[in-house]
């Protein structure tokens, strides 16, 4: 087997071969069995490319945290840069921000299934006032997010802090880590097993000195990247009992901010929406000894289709507003939901309400969709059980969703 003939072929491919491809997929025509696969993905993590970027980020299970710049991954890339090369306003108002930041919330408690709503979120964060642990849950996020928008210092005391923040008053005590900046056992995260406690600090150390050292560095490329691997390396460290997968997604946008890139916005809840997709693209990382390259393409595409339907949700509110119209916060954050689950096609009342994580009865559904009906939003027609359904009328979309 020729292993640098498998490996550029996968680099030129439209499609980064992941270990399944190489073992299962008849489509690839790959067929490699257990000790061939090893054997590549050593070769991999040992050859010498220009299209290899190596990190100096300590690893305890493989020899290197490295990525490859593949046709897949530069592709997704450059759609990203496109995105915005003629984009020159880039303000956020304050009632945005608050939908960007009840956006992150929502996404990220929901990911890790603690059952809330928007409106929930929206009331905690007004009033200020936790009623029980998934508000308390509510009001550490939104002052760890106050954290990282206030702290320009990326190191083991700011990391700190901001998950005791972030954990404040909801860990079990014996997750807690009261005298120490990790944990001090052994952690296992699904099949995996978190870093040696007796390398963890060593490990971290070489996060704060790798992020700091690059966060001015003059190639776009290095600096779009840095969030993204943050996250995955933490979550590949595990360094705390505990909320280790919600501090690496706050930690990635307090790299974002850092790094003066605000474009990636809404990223926990495209997260959320892909759940079964992030977890998979860790472990292809994780199970083909640290190779970036699949997390990072994950995240980039994932956040290009983010990008496309707030392009679409932005098109659509000028439209209505130069109309003298107006729309609400709410009703552009129903449509939004709407876009993102086109792939669903004809929808009732009970599924919008499923993907708009809403409570609310079917007369109060069927209110906010006829409307939309009625704004040229949605088309309907009465199915076969004789209830009223829904699709997405796609003229409304001025960027393509692919």
């Amino acid at each position: 087997m020729d292993y640098k003939e498998l490996l550029i072929k996968s680099l030129e491919s439209d499609k980064y071969y992941d270990n399944t491809d190489l073992r299962m997929n008849r489509n690839y025509n790959f067929m490699l069995n257990n000790k061939e696969l090893d054997q590549y993905l050593r070769f991999k993590e040992e050859y010498k490319s220009d299209l290899k970027i190596e990190t100096s980020l300590l690893s305890w299970n493989s020899k290197k945290i490295y990525l490859y710049k593949s046709k897949e991954l530069e592709s997704k890339i450059n759609d990203y840069y496109n995105f915005f090369k003629n984009d020159n306003n880039k303000e956020i108002d304050k009632e945005v921000l608050l939908g960007i930041l009840c956006s992150e919330l929502e996404g990220t408690l929901q990911i890790e299934d603690v059952k809330t709503t928007r409106r929930q979120i929206e009331d905690v964060i007004k009033n200020n006032n936790p009623n029980n642990t998934n508000d308390k849950i509510i009001i550490n996020m939104l002052n760890g997010f106050n954290y990282i928008s206030n702290t320009k210092e990326f190191n083991k005391d700011t990391l700190k802090e901001l998950y005791n923040i972030l954990s404040n008053g909801c860990l079990d005590k014996e997750d807690e880590i009261k005298d120490s900046y990790y944990r001090n056992d052994k952690v296992y995260i699904s099949n995996y097993e978190g870093c040696p406690v007796n390398q963890i600090n060593e490990c971290m150390d070489s996060l704060f000195e790798y992020i700091n050292d690059n966060l001015d560095n003059k190639d776009p490329y290095i600096r779009l990247l840095l969030p993204f691997i943050a996250h995955y390396y933490l979550i590949y460290i595990h360094p705390y009992f505990d909320y280790n997968g919600r501090t690496a997604r706050m930690l990635q946008l307090w790299i974002f901010m850092l790094t003066n890139n605000m474009d990636v916005l809404y990223l926990s809840e495209a997260i959320n929406d892909n759940k079964n997709d992030y977890y998979k693209a860790i472990e292809n990382t994780r199970n083909s000894r640290n190779d970036l390259t699949y997390f990072i393409t994950y995240l980039i595409n994932l956040i290009n289709l983010y990008i496309v339907v707030d392009k679409n949700i932005n098109e659509i509110k000028n439209e209505i507003e130069s109309e003298g119209e107006s729309i609400s916060l709410n009703e552009l954050h129903y449509l939004k939901r709407i876009i993102i689950n086109k792939n669903i096609k004809w929808f009732n009342y009970k599924k919008f309400n499923e993907f708009e994580g809403l409570d609310i009865t079917k007369q109060g559904s069927l209110k906010i969709l006829n409307k939309f009906e009625n704004r040229g939003f949605l088309k309907s027609k009465t199915n076969s059980k004789n209830e009223k359904v829904f699709i997405l009328n796609d003229n409304i979309l001025k960027y393509e969703i692919k």
